[in-house]
């Protein structure tokens, strides 16, 4: 007979969002950054798993590959050359990996490669057309528990992995017609279910996602909705949003709790990104009618300590990629008699975001010169880079009089991004504003802030060849995520193009980013749009290209968008 006695321990131990940030080494300004980095964190890892109070699970929530000029560096070499995060991921014996949207980031041939070198499980049930070689949707991994009276049990932890559905969407150009992606709710309710069937005593969910007001199918966050209902998980680890859970969210949610570290009930965690914090789980169990079920739990985030040392078998296996990433961001590319920086393009567009536009536009004029497009006002629309922010107060762009380096431009270009472009008409354009305009959300009061904490700098675009005229003070169009929720607001008060009114009906040729042409912001008008151009141009290919060509933008130049007096 059972007895509703019998007790036991299981931690689950969870990384996210990595980004390729193996160590405390800042290869933008070839500084280190003590007590920062994977290396770091692996410590935390180590004495998180010595303290657990009975068995343990170590799980990372993707994107780990992509994020830094390292994880360019070592998607460009060679196929013979070991890339460090498997041999991290070995060395501290994780159990199962989920995919991220940015690990699709370098193309499936590099990150079948990749996976290859990994000894754990590689997880993502998301697909719904398509194979990955080396990736699996589910996996069952025992663990013998020692029971409060004194015996010992198997327990099957299941574990499975989704991401956002727009993964296909952004890198449209290396998975369009190889795979697809179900929505993130359809996509889990399957696999827990494959899970329960197959003998799973506790299943636990890597949702590369994050909270989000968004309820409807195929949202990009949509990690509240699988916790509300799907049935039969028994812990989350979220991601994508580079939140920190618990802790202060930039959208929590009615059935976010805080205190419990819950969300619609269900024990979860966010470890922030680069390394941040380690999500730990600790889930009671309880043994009854022959089966185990979670009792309670306790969640939490484990940060490294102030100076803690890194490592040192993190450290040399991260080593030959750091070496060789610090040799290619020395190169220099060209001579400059002025400088840039991006200290201000919070408030006004800037030097960077010019240079940036400059590049765009002259690979979209070349690419559709002798065409009937060749015809239309050609403009671009670019969001700031390096904005402090999330990323603490060193995010941001200084390049200084002098030599032009590589390491520059990997500044300006954190994604590697194709240059697109798309006929917009103008009515499309001054929606585009408005939704650029929700990343300012100021309170008629003194000592407010002027950004909306939840509106992310990477949707904030500024249209580069118009001049647009905002009042932030003034109820918003658009939500943070995009969507539309007063069509008759309007904070644009102004937008001219040489100095002349836009019209509703004029045509532009508008050069944008292909995460951005592909949907990702949600901005409106892309989903019919007259013409789309893609090209297969890097933008850090165009943008060295500027350079090389000289000279830099005038910082002085004024700004192409500005709020009213």
């Amino acid at each position: 007979m059972d007895s509703p006695k019998i007790h036991a321990d299981l931690r689950i131990l969870a990384t996210s969002d990595v980004h390729m940030h193996i160590s405390g080494w800042d290869a933008l300004r070839d500084t280190v950054q003590p007590g920062q980095g994977m290396d770091v964190l692996a410590r935390s890892i180590m004495a998180a798993r010595r303290a657990a109070p009975g068995q343990s699970i170590l799980v990372d929530n993707g994107d780990a590959l992509q994020g830094t000029p390292l994880g360019n560096i070592c998607a460009a070499a060679r196929a013979s050359t070991p890339h460090p995060w498997p041999g991290i991921l070995n060395a501290l014996s994780y159990d199962a990996v989920g995919l991220g949207n940015h690990d699709f980031d370098f193309g499936l041939p590099f990150l079948e490669r990749v996976l290859t070198q990994i000894d754990a499980p590689v997880l993502c049930a998301s697909l719904a057309r398509g194979t990955i070689a080396g990736v699996g949707a589910t996996v069952i991994i025992k663990r013998l528990l020692a029971c409060s009276d004194g015996s010992e049990r198997m327990v099957s932890v299941g574990i499975t992995s989704v991401l956002p559905p727009q993964t296909g969407i952004w890198n449209h150009r290396h998975l369009d017609g190889r795979v697809a992606f179900d929505d993130g709710v359809q996509a889990a309710r399957r696999a827990v279910t494959a899970l329960r069937r197959n003998g799973a005593d506790i299943v636990v969910v890597l949702c590369h996602s994050g909270l989000s007001p968004v309820t409807t199918a195929g949202a990009e966050n949509f990690a509240a909705t699988l916790a509300a209902k799907v049935r039969g998980m028994d812990a989350m680890i979220m991601g994508h949003t580079h939140d920190l859970f618990p802790g202060k969210l930039r959208y929590a949610g009615p059935k976010t709790d805080i205190d419990k570290g819950t969300v619609h009930g269900v024990p979860a965690v966010m470890p922030g990104f680069a390394a941040q914090a380690l999500g730990v789980i600790d889930l009671g169990l309880r043994w009854t009618k022959g089966q185990w079920r979670v009792a309670g739990h306790v969640t939490a985030l484990h940060t490294p300590r102030a100076r803690q040392a890194p490592d040192p078998t993190v450290t040399a296996i991260a080593a030959p990629s750091i070496n060789a990433t610090r040799t290619a961001l020395d190169a220099p590319l060209a001579q400059s008699e002025t400088g840039l920086h991006s200290y201000f393009e919070m408030l006004q567009s800037g030097p960077c975001s010019a240079l940036l536009a400059r590049a765009m536009t002259r690979a979209i004029k070349t690419h559709v010169a002798g065409t009937h497009l060749a015809e239309l006002p050609l403009i671009a629309a670019i969001a700031p880079v390096a904005l402090g922010g999330i990323a603490g107060p060193g995010n941001y762009v200084h390049v200084p009089r002098g030599v032009v380096r590589e390491r520059h431009v990997a500044m300006m270009t954190p994604y590697s991004n194709a240059i697109w472009a798309v006929v917009l008409r103008g009515r499309d354009l001054l929606n585009w504003a408005e939704r650029s305009a929700a990343f300012l959300d100021p309170q008629p009061h003194r000592d407010c802030p002027l950004v909306n904490p939840a509106a992310p700098a990477y949707n904030f675009d500024g249209l580069h060849g118009l001049h647009t005229v905002v009042d932030p003070f003034l109820p918003p169009r658009f939500d943070a995520t995009g969507v539309l929720i007063d069509p008759e607001a309007r904070r644009v008060r102004a937008m001219q193009f040489n100095a002349e009114p836009v019209a509703e009906d004029a045509r532009f040729l508008v050069a944008m980013t292909s995460y951005r042409g592909a949907g990702g912001g949600c901005f409106p008008g892309l989903t019919a749009p007259d013409a789309v151009v893609r090209t297969d141009i890097d933008l850090p290919v165009a943008l060295r290209s500027e350079i090389a060509a000289g000279p830099l933008p005038d910082p002085s130049a004024p700004s192409v968008w500005q709020c009213v007096p």
